[in-house]
């Protein structure tokens, strides 16, 4: 279905191409989502051009706009530096030229009035290069502290584009960045390693029923119990729409059990006061899917087997927990 959809706009199918329509079928970004379903409505069809501003823009890990407009104060920079460094090396120039002028006036042995002079040149000419070097060096430590400013600004930058704006956990992309960094620790692993893919139930209904403003805030309300159920080093993540994950380090499958089931538990006694009425609305349940580490698995493994747990945690009614080996088992 993805390469049919790909096909009937004419991008070349690129990498680019490919990742953003993933991420659009998938509805795994949903600012991506929002906005090529409003070109599409419009009847655009999306070019190569186009497909390259949308991967900048929603998909690479850092917000474009941001990152252009700090490479803009970098270049600004440089071009100050670069000019103010030929103005120095003009004035070198000339004091160059002079001390080779003076040293050929002392040769011919000055009168003693033409040496005053002579010196006094000197110590002025010797005066200008030295305010020069001064000029450069301050405009050299100026620029050093804002390149470092810059540089900060940059990995914050890159730093909030993998956070999930409305929960303050991790994104997807951060979640996969800290996960693979997890995977390939070894003595990360050998300590053992769990996933849990976490789903709220019947959440479409919850927005139907009470609004969006309501089901963010229960979006809000699971981020902030799953990521009071997890240590420091663990990650949670917002996958998408109502769809969590967690990757919990030092951990065996057991012990994710016992996690998930107390997240669970702590959810599904939860009532969260709706903003437009004075009532608390509860009966909100989760269902999760844990999977753990094994030999060679690979991040999208381990996300596809606990997937597959929670699939079998809603086909048997939700609100439930289901390890992916009880799953095999079947």
């Amino acid at each position: 279905m993805l390469i049919q959809k790909m096909a009937e706009h004419p991008a070349a199918f690129t990498p680019q191409n490919y990742a953003v329509w993933y991420e659009y079928v998938t509805g795994i970004n949903p600012a991506l989502s929002e906005t090529l379903t409003r070109q599409f409505g419009n009847g655009e069809r999306l070019d190569d051009a186009t497909i390259e501003g949308l991967y900048l823009k929603y998909v690479s890990e850092c917000n474009m706009d941001v990152e252009w407009a700090l490479r803009e104060d970098i270049q600004h920079l440089l071009r100050k530096l670069a000019e103010s460094t030929i103005e120095t090396e003009k004035q070198a120039y000339r004091f160059d030229t002079s001390l080779h002028a003076y040293g050929n006036t002392l040769k011919q042995n000055p009168d003693p009035v033409s040496l005053i002079a002579l010196v006094k040149n000197m110590a002025d000419d010797t005066s200008k290069m030295i305010d020069s070097m001064q000029d450069l060096q301050s405009e050299l430590a100026a620029s050093k502290q804002k390149v470092e400013k810059l540089h900060l600004e940059l990995q914050s930058a890159r730093g909030e584009a993998l956070i999930d704006p409305l929960t303050g956990i991790l994104n997807r992309r951060g979640f996969e960045n800290s996960a693979n960094a997890t995977l390939s620790d070894q003595g990360a692993l050998a300590k053992g390693l769990c996933l849990l893919m976490v789903d709220i139930d019947h959440f479409k209904t919850i927005n139907d029923t009470y609004g969006h403003l309501f089901g963010d805030k229960v979006i809000r309300a699971v981020a902030n119990t799953l990521k009071s159920k997890v240590r420091g080093q663990d990650s949670v993540g917002r996958m998408g729409g109502e769809e969590f994950a967690l990757l919990l380090a030092e951990t065996d499958i057991s012990g994710a059990r016992t996690v998930a089931e107390n997240m669970r538990k702590t959810v599904e006694g939860c009532q969260i006061h709706r903003l437009d009425a004075q009532e608390k609305i509860g009966g909100i349940t989760i269902s999760v899917g844990v999977a753990e580490y094994a030999k060679d698995d690979s991040l999208l493994d381990l996300l596809g087997h606990a997937d597959k747990a929670l699939y079998a945690s809603k086909k048997q009614g939700r609100n439930r927990t289901t390890v992916y080996t009880d799953v095999k088992a079947l």
